[in-house]
């Protein structure tokens, strides 16, 4: 009688209990390209389309693949976060690339436990940790002429 009972009640507030929704973690999690691109004349600070609609993501390992064809000096790109809707860009990663194919990566976490500090953007290669708004772009800085050279920058979000 007494299990009969708890099946009842169980039956019972299945129905009436809101349905459970996924964590936004889930919706976003994949990977997206932030630019792939051919880099020919010297760009300053080319800023890429941001992808968006990244709420919940907690970490994102960025891929950046430089395909060298010749000329050229230097090619760096940034990947910026935004924590407003995109007023204000933050650097989350520094690619530095020069005349050598090279594949390069990074790893961000959001939950990084970070004390209060000043920001400061990236003038060399590394990472700002524990940064990671709802929008991510690549921006780009080359010098000089390449011919045959292109730029790929992915991030896997999860």
């Amino acid at each position: 009688m007494i299990m009969r009972c708890l099946r009842f009640l169980l039956v019972a507030l299945a129905l009436v209990a809101p349905p459970v929704v996924l964590a936004d973690a889930f919706k976003t999690a994949g990977v997206y390209t932030l630019v792939a691109t051919g880099i020919t004349t010297p760009l300053t600070a080319a800023a890429q389309t941001p992808i968006t609609a990244l709420d919940g993501a907690t970490s994102a390992t960025l891929t950046a693949v430089f395909g060298y064809g010749s000329g050229g000096t230097s090619a760096d790109v940034l990947v910026q976060t935004t924590l407003d809707g995109g007023t204000t860009w933050l650097d989350v990663a520094h690619f530095s690339f020069t005349t050598a194919s090279a594949t390069k990566y990074a790893n961000l976490s959001g939950l990084t436990p970070k004390g209060i500090t000043s920001y400061a953007a990236l003038a060399g290669e590394g990472v700002n940790d524990g940064l990671l708004g709802n929008q991510l772009r690549a921006v780009i800085t080359s010098v000089g002429i390449y011919a045959n050279t292109t730029l790929s920058v992915r991030v896997s979000l999860r």
